[in-house]
């Protein structure tokens, strides 16, 4: 391994952060065990830790330039095993089923074990290692979010997060701008492109609540999805990344088109016209003031930055036919110091590849894009299953917005290496753990609909009139 390559030791910050960790062990798991609501604490602290991580790295070798270089620990971590203790030693759960498997599990894990079979396979073991601890977190995360969920009043609670990250996001984009003077803002993202993938994920979702809910055009609710799309729309735009823009059309889209297929009240229909008159309208000031820019963005674009994809892409597919298993999990920019570093030297040595498929090509070989597609498809299938029974209600709208939203992480990552990011990688499975759970929530709101109906009968059939 070259001489600049070295973990660094433990430091006083790390062992104050364990400090912390046991500190709040102490408070948190009672109050998990005891407070339903402090579930909801975690599942939202969950969602807003997605866009403003607090983690530490542990054994990190800091001048390493791939995906991970460590194994990350933070605050995500905290609410992710209160959850797990609440779901085993809780009460309310002695009574809720646990699902130890998932609908897309024979995917999940082949593509999980591909990766673990990696650490045996990679030129430096200790890199793919690191990279699998942060998949096995994303799955322990899936596998929460799936089991979590358990009504509609739950989903409601995750669409409110989504609003309100959205919000935040926004202000996340004036505080660069304004106090930073960072501009396009990126958040905590390593790059702009990342803040649009995360807030076009977003973004349809909200955009899908929109214009598919039953709520009036100006009601209270529908004003706080005004609020989140415009949000989330600004901050995509802000970022001046032609991928995210590209990509956040595309998927409004798909949205409105499947809304449109849904069986829904003529008011709704009309609601949904009314709402894209009003988007359009709006769109018109609003692209004098931010076209210019982005204009300038697409057409004096850096061609070196073409080029080094390019030439990024092509190292990863030399890489990949090298090996059957590929270099290694979170070895790509290992091979690319110490066997390519003549041709990577030219751009940008140790940088990886801005292309998913490609990156999982050069390291887990052909095997990786395959089982990666697969997965993700597997989300995209659920989604679409809902989405073709037509029904206008809460779990199909989210469907649609989480299955657009998947959608266009995998059309984005012909551009970026966004799975490999620890923030979009928890996002993207965390809301496929949820869609995933559809069926849990739709049989729970059919049950709670008969139970209205039948004491709704109960009542009529007690009046005077019918006795």
């Amino acid at each position: 391994m070259p001489d600049f390559l070295f973990p660094e030791p433990i430091s006083t910050k790390q062992l104050i952060f364990f400090a912390m960790t046991l500190g709040y062990f102490a408070v948190a798991l009672p109050a998990v065990v005891r407070f339903a609501w402090v579930e909801k604490i975690c599942i939202a602290g969950i969602i807003f830790m997605s866009i403003n991580p607090i983690d530490i790295t542990i054994f990190s070798y800091t001048n390493y330039r791939g995906d991970i270089r460590g194994i990350e620990f933070g605050v995500t971590d905290w609410f992710l095993f209160s959850l797990l203790y609440s779901m085993y030693f809780s009460p309310r759960w002695r009574s809720r089923k646990i699902s130890y498997t998932m609908p897309n599990s024979i995917l999940a894990w082949s593509y999980f074990g591909l990766c673990a079979i990696s650490i045996f396979t990679a030129i430096v073991p200790q890199f793919a290692f690191f990279g699998f601890t942060r998949l096995i977190r994303a799955y322990l995360l899936m596998w929460v979010a799936f089991n979590w969920i358990r009504s509609t009043n739950d989903l409601q609670f995750i669409i409110w997060c989504v609003l309100g990250i959205s919000a935040y996001s926004f202000v996340g984009v004036l505080n660069d701008k304004y106090i930073k003077g960072t501009f396009p803002p990126r958040g905590s993202f390593p790059h702009q492109n990342s803040l649009a993938t995360f807030q076009n994920f977003m973004n349809v979702i909200v955009f899908a609540f929109l214009i598919g809910d039953r709520g009036r055009l100006f009601e209270k609710k529908t004003l706080f999805y005004w609020i989140a799309l415009g949000s989330g729309t600004l901050t995509t735009l802000a970022t001046l990344s032609r991928g995210g823009l590209a990509t956040m059309f595309v998927g409004y889209f798909i949205v409105f088109f499947a809304v449109t297929l849904l069986k829904s009240r003529p008011t709704v229909r009309k609601k949904k016209w009314k709402i894209i008159g009003i988007l359009t309208g709006l769109s018109i000031p609003m692209l004098g003031f931010l076209l210019p820019p982005i204009i300038n963005r697409f057409l004096n674009a850096p061609k070196e930055s073409a080029e080094a994809r390019d030439i990024f892409n092509e190292v990863a597919r030399e890489l990949g036919e090298q090996r059957f298993f590929g270099v290694g999990l979170n070895n790509y920019s290992y091979a690319g110091v110490t066997e390519y570093s003549e041709v990577l030297g030219l751009v940008d040595a140790g940088g990886l590849a801005h292309h998913i498929y490609w990156l999982h090509y050069a390291e887990l070989g052909i095997l990786g894009p395959i089982l990666w597609t697969l997965f993700m498809l597997s989300f995209i299938y659920f989604c679409a299953k809902y989405t073709l029974q037509r029904k206008s209600n809460t779990e199909t709208l989210f469907a649609i917005g989480v299955g657009t939203g998947i959608f266009l992480a995998m059309l984005i990552g012909t551009l970026e290496w966004n799975f490999k990011q620890t923030s979009l990688c928890f996002t993207y499975l965390m809301f496929g753990g949820f869609v995933l759970s559809m069926g849990r929530v739709e049989k729970s709101r059919m049950k709670e609909e008969r139970l209205k109906k039948y004491l709704l009968m109960q009542q009529l059939l007690s009046t005077p009139k019918f006795r």
